[in-house]
């Protein structure tokens, strides 16, 4: 039986000590404590007497937790005051707009109409501002990685700026208006007691005008604005939407932290480099500290804790002081690299491809500026390409006067071009392994056919796509 237990909880949620219950029970203060302590067992009169004093059943008492069951009670109770609050929020609107003269009534409308228009070109301005700024911070990601989290920060936002607005909407119009209006009734005896007042004051006092100034149905009823439950409880879901959306953010935050600690570790093997390695290290650990006290604020957030303001403002600040140096060393320490961009270097590989000259040939790439024309005495055409060991050459031939060249990862290359990598910053070079560059070859006649050609290709494309539209 969990009397024990229930009977020190309902005592200390009511503030009640052991020798107060003791004597609402009418027994002694080692009774209680014994029942408390289990080492004795209530009379079946002291169990119900209990269950009446706390409004508890019997059943509930001996064998159910009490927590779980005040707090089923509670939330029954106060699902049923949002909604009292709410039938309550629109029977006194009802009641307003009925009692209003038209003039009024009209006024009021306009009023909501233009505060819903004001709140809606507030969030418009907002929505479209914060979506500027998500799209320069996403933009590093694949465009259908992008796209999603685009999407998904767009359906939160409208949730939040549409329950944001229907609470400011509903505030404005009960403090405007519903906190400031009452209709006022007479009763019967008390006007009769008024008009038998007034009667006998007129036959004891001089004969007197008095004018009356009309009575007005607009009266102060809530100075103090209270608010409707069921506007708590609104609010109540855009917080746990906040602390969703805060939890999203958490997730990439705890990402990036398994990725900076990689780092971390991974920047052991450029220590060669003295003054470079030192500086993405104090760098990279203070990305780390920065990752984690984020992580911090957002997971205290969520759980309602309370935040040790100073102790974490003072460690951002160290952190990015910390970041600040390791940066300034880093850069010092790149300064001594040499960089590496001259296609004639070793690091490029050379690839070759000969093929006849065509009457309607096309040559194309997928970037133009990659590819370049070189005289040469010679009626076939000859294609170089320079690249690192990370790339290859590859050609398509759809038509038989279509060429187009492009470049293909190496994957098989990768581990050895990521430990060339690594060599070559401990030897402190940096080559740039997205260079390529593709060179025709072929005499002047053919260069000039070629230019032509490609002219036409691109007209006739246009035309075909203007003609399809």
């Amino acid at each position: 039986m969990n009397l024990a237990e229930n009977l020190k909880k309902i005592r200390k949620e009511h503030n009640l000590s052991q020798e107060q219950l003791a004597e609402q029970l009418g027994v002694s203060r080692q009774s209680v404590s014994k029942w408390e302590s289990n080492q004795a067992y209530p009379e079946m009169d002291k169990v119900i007497q209990l269950a009446k004093m706390f409004n508890l059943n019997v059943d509930d008492l001996l064998n159910q937790d009490i927590r779980e069951v005040n707090r089923e009670k509670q939330s029954k109770i106060t699902i049923n005051k949002y909604v009292d609050d709410f039938l309550s929020f629109i029977t006194k609107t009802v009641d307003m707009f009925s009692s209003m003269k038209w003039n009024t009534r009209l006024k009021c409308i306009f009023e909501q109409f233009i505060i819903g228009i004001v709140l809606l070109l507030l969030f418009s301005i907002i929505g479209a501002i914060g979506n500027h700024i998500l799209s320069g911070l996403i933009s590093v990601f694949p465009y259908q990685v992008e796209n999603m989290i685009s999407r998904i920060c767009d359906s939160i936002y409208l949730v939040f700026a549409t329950i944001l607005a229907i609470i400011l909407f509903i505030h404005i119009f009960k403090v405007r208006y519903l906190d400031y209006y009452v209709i006022v009734k007479e009763d019967k005896n008390t006007k009769e007691e008024n008009n038998e007042s007034e009667i006998t004051k007129r036959n004891t006092e001089p004969e007197k005008v008095y004018l009356e100034k009309k009575k007005e149905k607009i009266v102060i009823r809530d100075p103090k604005h209270s608010e409707y439950r069921f506007i708590s409880g609104m609010l109540k879901c855009l917080l746990f939407l906040i602390k969703g959306f805060a939890l999203m953010i958490a997730f990439p935050c705890s990402i990036s932290l398994v990725f900076f600690v990689v780092a971390l570790v991974i920047s052991f093997l450029i220590m060669k480099t003295g003054l470079f390695f030192l500086g993405i290290f104090l760098a990279t650990v203070s990305c780390i500290f920065i990752n984690i006290i984020i992580l911090v604020v957002l997971f205290n957030f969520i759980m309602n804790r309370k935040n040790k303001k100073k102790f974490l403002l003072v460690s951002f600040i160290v952190s990015l002081i910390l970041f600040g140096v390791g940066v300034g060393i880093g850069t010092i320490g790149f300064t001594s690299f040499d960089y590496i961009n001259d296609m004639n270097h070793e690091v490029y590989l050379k690839e070759e491809i000969i093929m006849p000259m065509q009457e309607n040939l096309v040559i194309e790439s997928h970037n133009g500026n990659m590819m370049e024309y070189i005289e040469e005495d010679r009626n076939d055409i000859r294609i170089v390409s320079k690249h690192t060991k990370n790339y290859k050459l590859k050609y398509d031939k759809e038509y038989t006067d279509y060429l187009w060249l492009y470049f293909e990862n190496n994957d098989s290359n990768i581990l050895e071009l990521l430990r060339e990598i690594l060599q070559d910053i401990n030897n402190k070079k940096i080559i740039n392994y997205s260079k390529c560059k593709i060179y025709i070859y072929t005499s002047k006649n053919n260069i000039e056919k070629l230019n032509r050609n490609q002219v036409s290709y691109f007209q006739e494309t246009l035309e075909n796509d203007n003609a399809y539209n």
